[in-house]
């Protein structure tokens, strides 16, 4: 059967739900560990040893998905594949943005509410978006319905100039600044942008060394929260981010769909932190099990030969930037945020990044809310 929003607080009879479990390995900082979970009224009651003959369902245990970057408004964008990654995602005139400006808002809401709706799902409980469109950009981003994905906002200036007031707006609705890259800003005006986010306690980030290498010590300047893609990063670059505390967000598919394949193996082997994000909508849909399955391909292309990095993409990466380390909902006493994936009764690690698929989500938990996957 497909998946199928479920409530637990209640049971229809205005009871509450008795304790409910789940069984399988739970991913821990140590690895997998056999045990059970047993949750009630959206809160983890339980985290158990071995399995339980009344769990709802059994497989492996994870915290539930933080998609560190995504496009979500470029669904829509009917992509013409003679072009490059230039002449289709680089403002004001590239392929999306010609769409973005012409899109009914009420097409883009549609897209922002379907693929949140797939996302949750698919065990994608937080996304971070990086908004185009201005205050309204980030507006129309904050008005997706409840029930699916919650955005973390990254708004965007109409212009690559410093409006503060256009910021001041956008940092009131939106959870921080993403801009599309340093290349396309006058310097001054960008640090400009970058200062009043910090100032504002909010996150600002841009996308880096995507179609050519950039300077990083510029960019590291601004004192970025984050960076996205650094596909033409050196290893300086990647140790520089290391050294700042700068973690990097990666999007396999995304490159790869314009002939790019990012130094995955260089990243890990530096130790610098990686967060995994899916990109445009318009080429890769917000399914973050394909991305752990290209990551981990590319990863044994490049040379690792073990899988447990991507993972720590998927899982910690996006928790990472949100700063949200502390709880990933899956010990006694914090608020559920877990999904249950089937298990190929394999090793744990290779039976997700490379062997599962949207299909083997069984169950995903996220606060008072269930959703029930394919049987």
């Amino acid at each position: 059967m497909g998946l199928a929003s479920q409530a637990i607080r209640n049971n229809g009879s205005g009871n509450p739900v008795a304790m409910q479990y789940v069984s399988g390995p739970i991913l821990t900082e140590a690895g997998f560990r056999p045990g059970h979970i047993g949750f009630e009224d959206g809160m983890v009651k339980v985290v158990g040893e071995g399995s339980r003959d009344d769990s709802l369902v059994s497989g492996y245990i994870l915290p539930t998905f933080v998609n560190a970057h995504t496009h979500l408004a470029d669904f829509r964008v009917p992509v013409d594949l003679s072009l490059d990654l230039e002449q289709v995602v680089a403002p004001p005139h590239g392929l999306k943005h010609r769409y973005l400006s012409q899109a009914p808002p009420e097409e883009i809401m549609r897209s922002f509410n379907l693929l949140s709706r797939k996302m949750i799902k698919n065990g994608i409980s937080r996304f971070i978006d990086f908004r185009e469109g201005g205050l309204e950009g980030a507006k129309l981003l904050a008005g997706v319905k409840r029930g699916g994905a919650t955005p973390s906002i990254m708004g965007r200036p109409k212009a690559h100039v410093f409006d503060r007031e256009e910021v001041e707006g956008i940092l009131q609705v939106a959870d921080g600044i993403g801009v599309s890259s340093m290349m396309d800003w006058p310097y001054e005006e960008l640090r400009a942008v970058a200062e009043l986010t910090r100032s504002r306690g909010k996150r600002f980030a841009l996308h880096c060394s995507e179609r050519v290498r950039e300077d990083i010590d510029l960019i590291l300047d601004l004192k970025p929260s984050f960076l996205v893609h650094m596909v033409e990063a050196t290893s300086g670059d990647l140790e520089l981010c290391k050294g700042a505390n700068v973690p990097i967000v990666v999007c396999p598919r995304s490159n790869m769909f314009f002939g790019k394949v990012p130094p995955l193996a260089k990243m890990v082997r530096c130790g610098v932190d990686l967060a995994l994000g899916t990109d445009n909508a318009m080429t890769a849909l917000p399914d973050m099990i394909t991305e752990m399955e290209f990551a981990g391909r590319v990863l044994r292309s490049q040379g690792v030969h073990r899988m447990e990095p991507v993972l720590d993409m998927a899982f910690r990466g996006g928790r990472l930037i949100l700063n949200e380390m502390h709880n990933i909902g899956m010990t006694p006493g914090s608020p559920c945020d877990f999904m249950v994936v089937r298990s190929k009764q394999g090793d744990p690690v290779t039976d997700l990044v490379l062997r599962s698929g949207e299909r083997d989500v069984r169950l995903v938990c996220v606060g008072k809310n269930t959703w029930r996957g394919w049987r």
